[in-house]
């Protein structure tokens, strides 16, 4: 009896420090937004965070291609705490990547979208197209 209690115990704890560290959005998840011309903006949904993780939180996204010549800027923002936004990723074209970490205690529920936004100057609504994800 004290094998197994000992067998479980161990299988637990092993869970616990494997499973306990986030599992968020481990796919990509696909975008197209139109955005407002003359510094308008768009959103995507959120992509919501699982478990926690006391040592940070990553958002990526691969920009495949915005419409025209033209260029936007890209943020994130976090559906709760006291900082929700990340630094804007400013000029961003066709093929790029980008990404931010962030310092927080993640919490199940929370999540992550992107926020694109024209520049004042952009007369036309412009097509971003991509994928991002939280991890």
């Amino acid at each position: 009896m004290k094998k197994v209690k000992s067998l479980v115990l161990g299988s637990a704890l092993a869970l616990l420090v494997t499973g306990g560290v986030v599992q968020a959005g481990e796919n990509w998840v696909g975008y197209n937004k139109d955005v407002g011309a003359f510094n308008g903006s768009a959103y995507t949904g959120y992509v919501g965070m699982t478990g926690y993780l006391t040592t940070g939180e990553r958002i990526a996204f691969v920009s495949s291609n915005v419409g025209g010549d033209y260029t936007v800027d890209i943020r994130a923002q976090r559906s709760g705490g006291i900082d929700p936004n990340t630094s804007w990723i400013r000029n961003v074209g066709d093929n790029v990547k980008g990404s931010w970490e962030r310092v927080y205690l993640n919490q199940e529920g929370e999540g992550y979208r992107l926020q694109f936004s024209n520049d004042l100057s952009t007369p036309v609504k412009v097509n971003v197209t991509g994928t991002f994800k939280t991890y």
